[in-house]
């Protein structure tokens, strides 16, 4: 047989010691190749290299596949910054262990975070054998986050175009009635995950905006506000800690550069951060409404 690192990375990286054994790999070979650091042994049973995301190796050590808002990051679709690790299981595991040491259990362990999931999901293959399917991961977020944490999920699985009106009609088939709204509000245009919270909580205090609106025909605005009120959102990542004081004045020029631009065709802009939309929600919606209160967001023709 091929190399055991070869053969694994062909399997996604992650495979089962009765599906090594099957190939050929012996027993002496794997625990050489773990001992050695070229195989890691997260779970008895389950081989994986080191390469291998650390959050699967996680998953596998508590005895499952990530789950909800741990399995959409592998997706790419839009989460809280901060999120315990999710975890989808078999209904009649019993044998869990805790994320970091395959040795502990997970019942007799104080103080640990993970979310374990048992619920029906498809049934595992090559691509999900390590998280659960893309239509389960939203069924999970849907059903147990925030309503608005649901909804950015689901505004970004529509704008990357990983979920279509089939896919919405598989989770509307199975979501409880009092969650079908998180359908209703979803849109693929949201561009990032505070801009779907701040639509929402606009939309909660009864302020409409439109959203990804085209100036010009190249730029657009964030979220729009009645005629001219112009709502800019900043991403967590904006502003990363590894940016260069370079790379810092160069995005600030450019938020400027377009801000100046929306001004100077009529538009009154309110730039908003990550942490304004989710830690100080209360002052910046109270600035939103003033500026509102003040008419800025209506039309100046006569």
């Amino acid at each position: 047989m091929r190399s055991l690192p070869e053969v694994i990375r062909r399997h996604g990286g992650v495979m089962a010691t009765r599906e090594l054994l099957a190939l050929g790999a012996s027993s002496h070979a794997l625990t050489a190749a773990v001992r050695s650091g070229v195989l890691l042994r997260p779970r008895q049973g389950w081989y994986a290299l080191p390469s291998t995301r650390e959050e699967y190796i996680r998953a596998l050590r508590v005895g499952g596949r990530l789950a909800s808002v741990s399995a959409a990051t592998t997706y790419g679709l839009s989460v809280p910054h901060e999120f315990p690790l999710h975890v989808h299981v078999a209904h009649e595991s019993s044998r869990l262990r805790t994320e970091e040491d395959c040795y502990r259990r997970l019942s007799e362990a104080v103080g640990e975070t993970t979310v374990v999931h048992r619920g029906r999901v498809q049934a595992p293959t090559l691509a999900t054998r390590l998280r659960v399917g893309l239509l389960d991961c939203l069924l999970q977020v849907a059903t147990t986050e925030s309503e608005e944490d649901a909804v950015a999920c689901v505004d970004s699985a529509l704008r990357l175009g990983t979920l279509d009106s089939e896919g919405i009609a598989w989770l509307r088939a199975r979501l409880p009635a009092r969650r079908q709204c998180i359908l209703d509000r979803a849109d693929g245009k949201s561009d990032s995950y505070p801009e779907s919270i701040c639509r929402c909580r606009l939309a909660t205090v009864g302020i409409a905006t439109r959203l990804q609106v085209p100036v010009l025909g190249e730029r657009w605005i964030d979220l729009l506000i009645g005629d001219r009120l112009a709502i800019e959102v900043d991403g967590a990542a904006k502003y990363t800690q590894d940016m260069t004081p370079a790379q810092v004045a160069k995005t600030m020029n450019a938020d400027r550069l377009r801000d100046a631009f929306l001004e100077a065709l009529g538009y009154h802009v309110i730039r908003i951060s990550y942490f304004m939309v989710m830690f100080d929600w209360p002052a910046t919606l109270s600035m939103i409404q003033a500026v509102m209160a003040r008419g800025e967001h209506l039309s100046r023709r006569r």
